[in-house]
Formats: C-alpha cells, structure tokens, sequence
C-alpha cells in the first residue's frame, strides 16, 4: 500500500500528490518548513472553515493573482489543490495578522553553509554529517561555525540541535556556546569563544550566547545565558550522559542531547533539554528579557563556538534547525500617505495643500523624492487610488505577554495597547482579573491559560474592541495572573494597580477594574481591604461575591461606582453575592450611592461574564466605565524613564 512520497511502491503521480498535501499541511500549520519542499510562506495558515467560505466568495478570485502560497514548491500539479493553497494565504491576507518567516536547517553536508573558523569543520563520520567545533587531542584551542545573516529583523526565533561530547581519556572539557547576534565582524579573535561566550559579544556588549558547559567539577557544569558577556542565567546540569569514548558513539543521532532554544523580545530566552532516551526538561526560561528589550537584531547570524583549556575532547554539533518571525516589509503604497490601507480623498488633499517646494524633511508628499510635490506625486495617488495592499491591523498584532522577571512588575501579565498608543499620554487603564482555573505561575508557558476566557480572550480572537461598544480603542487593557492558591488577594491587586499607573501612559482619573469568578471575589476584597483608597474610578465584577465588603463597608462602598452582573443559576457563586451588596448599596441614602448598578441573566449558569465582555447581551460596560473618573491618590503624575 503506498503510504507517502518516500514509499518507492508509489507511483510518480502518486507521489507528487503526496508531496502537494505535505505542502498544503505545511502550509496549514502555520508555514512550518518541511526541509525537502524548502517551503518558504509569507502569510499564516487561516482556519479551514474560513477558507470554505473564502473559496465561495468573489474576492477570492480579485485577489487569487497575488497569492504568496510558496516560494520554491515542487511542481503541482493537482490544480484544485492549488486553489486551496492560495485561498489560504489570500484568506489569512484579508483578515489581517501577517506572519513572515525566515530560518535555515543545516546538516553540515559538503558543502555546507555559514564560515569555520579556526578548529571548526564540517565532518563526516560513518554517514553521519557534524560540525565538529573542537577536537580531542588539542588542548587550548577553539572553533566556530557562523551562519549566513537572517535577512529581515528578527522578532523571536526557535532553534533545536543536536549535540554531544567525546573523549578518549573519558573526563569532559570545557564545552560551547550557542550563539546569536551580529558576527558580520570576524577581525582579529573576535570570533574566538566557548562554553563562557564569545570575545566580539564582549567587546560589544551585545550578542546572545547561550553556554553548555562540560566542566566535570561539581557546581561548575550547566547551562548558562548571557547577554554580551553578562550572565542573565545559570543551572547546574550534567553532561556525562552525553560524554562518550569514541567517535562512533558520539556522532550518533541516537546518543546525543537535543537542545531548544527559543526566544522574543516580550519573554526573553527558554531552554530545553533531552538527553537520550529521555523526555525534555526545562532548563529555564523568561531570562534575559530586560537586558534584550532595545535591540536591533536585523541581520543577525546564528552560530556556535567551542573550546579546549588544559582537558581536550571533541564537540560535535548536528541537525541544525533554525526557525525565526521576522518584521514584515511595509506592503502599502507610499501613496498611502496617513498610512490607513486606504489611498483616498485624505491623501490627496494632502499632496494638494503640500504644493510645491518642500519646505523640510521630512516631505511625505514628495512621493518620487524630487524635492517638489508636483504632478508626479499627483499622479501616483489617483494611480494608486483605493486599497493600499496593506494588511490592516488586529487586536492581537498589540497583545503582548509580559512573563514574571520579563518587567519590574511582581506577576506576569498580559498587555495589550491601544493603536496609536505612543501619540497620547492620557489612555484609560483596564485591569482584568481572571478566575481561579487560569492560576499560574506567571511564566510563559502558564500565562498562556488566561487567553481562554474574558477580555484578554476576545483580543486574541481580534474581536477587540468590541463592535457594539461606543468606546472604541480606548483603554491599555493589563490582565495580571495570580500566583497563589485561591483567588486574587487584596495586596497583589493593589501593587499591579499602582506599577501599571507608574509604567504605562495613562490617565490617572481613569483606571478600572473587572474580574470573573475568582477575580470578581478578589474585586470585592481589593474594595473591602483598600477602602477610600482604591485607585480605580469603576468596578464590573462578574458573577462574585461581595457580601464581607458589604458588611465591613456598609453605604461607604457606594462611593465606588460598581455595575455587577450575575447570572440567576449560578452553581459555583450563588447569585446573592452580587444581590446583597448593590441592593444594599441601592437602598442608601447617607451617602448615596454614586452609581450601583445591578444585571441579573435569568436562566444563566457561572459563566455570565462572555455575555458581559462580548456586549452580547447588550450592555455596554466599555462606556460606561469612560463615565466615570476619580482624581488620582497621591502624586501619580512623575513619569519615571523607561514608562511603557
């Protein structure tokens, strides 16, 4: 039975056909590159149901000539396939969301790429292809391998080899480094390294390495990172089980360590390792970010560079896989002048009331660049007149996540900015609390869990801002996770409050807050704990409980703002949580409340909160929170450097 195109049962159409659905699933995932198709794709992979319905529509066939399905695919000749894969790519084009790649894989088969230098060489042993970096029986040497530059800058990066060590005598040497950076300068030993970097990183102060280091005393073997020779991290590991007597155990895929190190500019550097036979393990990770978070990393190599002290031994490196996002070109038209994917009567009238002479840099009406806006210039917007070709912009292009250690803040969050955040210093904030089943540890790979559910879920679906709302783009939006057992505690909520209003442009007089399930209860400890001093202007909890912050506050906690909402067969929360407290707060004459607003769902379970931030249900909590402003406490106005 033929089973893929590797099966010489199969016929040649067979498989050809096989290869297009590698292609096509390749493409599927998200352009992951399936080496032998050296499958390169500028546009992520849209949802299967979506590109159904895309196939159906007529803009399917405007935009079909543009498709950018792959570049150096096989010849494919099944053409309905073809379709598929460009409605794809157009579909993915038309929603927005453009994720452009670059990476290589080297096996170090002759001839391979990138340059050696000193010991280092491609090698071929028993079939098995390595870069060998440095070599038993030449103590106080080094090598290094560097690869050709990525073209683009680079926004974050997953790289995976193999790797191992091999001495006759049986004892480990010193070890290597990973590398990435700019390794365009080669003069001189700036390229001389090891397990401890590498020279040029710590001249420039700048460079990623990342150290296996073999040494055999205890403590002193590990894993390391450094930014230009500044240690960020260190673990201790050992390495003998990757340490062996001869080369033919040494340059088998079998017996050698596969290491991963992926990294972005939001969450800093991660590390795995997988010893044969063994599953990965996480060696660490979200190091490094704040040394990282400046960086320029455009044409930047990777690399990895070894060395022998007084204990020689061979290092061997294999099946180098580099993937990387890169920055996508700017596609629009320069025509595009105010740069909304629209040429129309706004860049006109700018060329228009531009006439002439330029009168400084910069001139973005002088589109041909002759120093004069001229009929030139006017004819390269009527030509260009309508969609610009750009991608426009979603919500979650601005989601970012902010792993604990990546900022000076004490939990790991998630951010999210508003477009045209750096023009204005006066954003609304909205911090959102989530329940307790998104708990974590603040790391990447926990913060994860709380794009499921709530606000933070409807930005990452590019739903945000929600249609339905008058408000608009209008807040910086900061989800916290909490660290600890239970719900959010009064403490926690407060110093998130007080660093995000130190650390973002906002308006201090607009800071709000929600929460859901746990985070509702954690709302109402924060108001029954903080009191008068509570730093937001309005509160929405959602299916909470806040019958202790009535009874501790009584009338007073009507000075806040607060719109609750709970659903009526709520079997987690009983729905007298939110009752108690806002027909309390309703009944008030001495103070009054300022604006208690209750919305029961009848017949809704614990999950009243999707109804609430979808605006579904048609109350729009987005503009009511815009209502209502609170003079800042204390003195919030002192910007500190490095304010998001």
């Amino acid at each position: 039975m033929c089973r893929d195109d590797s099966d010489a049962s199969c016929g040649p159409a067979v498989r050809e056909n096989w290869r297009v659905k590698r292609c096509v699933a390749s493409l599927r995932r998200g352009c992951v590159l399936e080496p032998e198709l050296t499958l390169q794709c500028s546009l992520a992979a849209a949802p299967a149901a979506r590109t159904r319905h895309f196939l159906k529509s007529r803009g399917f066939l405007r935009e079909a000539r543009n498709c950018l399905y792959c570049q150096g695919m096989r010849i494919v000749r099944d053409l309905f396939t073809l379709l598929v894969a460009c409605a794809i790519a157009v579909s993915a084009r038309a929603q927005g969301g453009a994720t452009c790649t670059a990476g290589f894989n080297e096996y170090f088969v002759a001839p391979a790429s990138g340059t050696f230098y000193s010991l280092a060489q491609a090698v071929n042993i028993n079939g098995f292809t390595r870069l060998r970096l440095v070599q038993d029986g030449s103590p106080s040497s080094w090598g290094t391998w560097r690869s050709p530059p990525i073209a683009g800058t680079v926004k974050e990066f997953t790289a995976s080899f193999r790797f191992s060590f091999r001495n006759s005598n049986g004892g480990a040497g010193d070890g290597f480094s990973f590398l990435w950076g700019d390794l365009s300068n080669a003069s001189g030993t700036r390229l001389r390294g090891g397990e401890w970097g590498l020279e040029g990183f710590n001249n420039d102060q700048a460079g990623l390495s990342v150290g296996f280091v073999s040494y055999t005393g205890a403590g002193a073997n590990g894993v390391n990172g450094k930014w230009g020779g500044n240690q960020f991290a260190f673990v201790p590991y050992s390495f003998a089980p990757v340490t062996w007597v001869t080369v033919t155990q040494a340059v088998d895929r079998i017996r050698m360590a596969t290491a991963t190190v992926t990294w972005s500019r939001s969450t800093g550097t991660r590390v795995t390792l997988a010893f044969p036979g063994s599953v990965a393990s996480t060696i660490y990770i979200d190091k490094g970010a704040q040394a990282m978070a400046n960086i320029d990393p455009t044409g930047w190599s990777f690399g990895f560079a070894g060395r022998n002290g007084g204990i020689d031994q061979d290092v061997y490196i294999g099946e180098v896989v580099i993937s990387t996002v890169v920055e996508c070109p700017d596609p629009r038209s320069p025509a595009d002048i105010n740069r909304d994917c629209l040429v129309n009567a706004e860049d006109l009238s700018t060329v228009l009331s531009a006439w002439g002479p330029c009168a400084g840099a910069p001139c973005p009406s002088d589109l041909d660049g002759d120093g004069t806006i001229g009929g030139s210039d006017l004819a390269t917007v009527l030509g260009a007149w309508g969609n610009a070709g750009c991608i426009p912009p979603v919500s979650s292009d601005r989601l970012t996540m902010r792993p604990l250690g990546t900022t000076s803040a004490q939990q790991g969050f998630w951010e999210y900015l508003p477009d045209n955040y750096a023009t204005r210093n006066d954003w609304p904030l909205l911090v959102c609390l989530h329940g307790i089943g998104e708990n974590g540890n603040g790391t990447s790979a926990e913060l994860t869990r709380l794009t499921t559910n709530g606000v933070p879920s409807i930005i990452k679906t590019n739903a945000w801002p929600v249609s339905a709302s008058t408000a608009g783009d209008a807040f910086i939006v900061l989800a916290p996770q909490n660290a600890r057992g239970g719900c959010h505690v009064p403490t926690d909520i407060d110093a998130f409050l007080q660093w995000a209003a130190a650390n973002y442009e906002i308006d201090p007089a607009r800071i709000y807050l929600t929460g859901l399930s746990c985070g509702a209860i954690g709302s109402w400890e924060y108001l029954r704990t903080v009191g008068s001093n509570a730093l937001p202007a309005a509160v929405v909890p959602i299916c909470g409980d806040g019958i202790a912050a009535w009874n501790q506050r009584g009338c007073l906690l009507g000075l806040m703002p607060i719109w609750a909402f709970h659903g009526d067969a709520d079997g987690v929360i009983p729905v007298q949580g939110s009752i108690v407290p806002l027909t309390g707060m309703q009944g008030c004459a001495s103070p009054a409340a300022v604006d208690a607003r209750l919305t029961i769902y009848p017949g809704v379970g614990h999950d009243s909160w999707t109804r609430t931030y979808s605006l579904s249900a048609g109350h729009d909590i987005y503009a009511w929170f815009l209502t209502h402003t609170r003079p800042p406490a204390g003195n919030t106005a002192g910007k500190p450097s490095g304010k998001r």
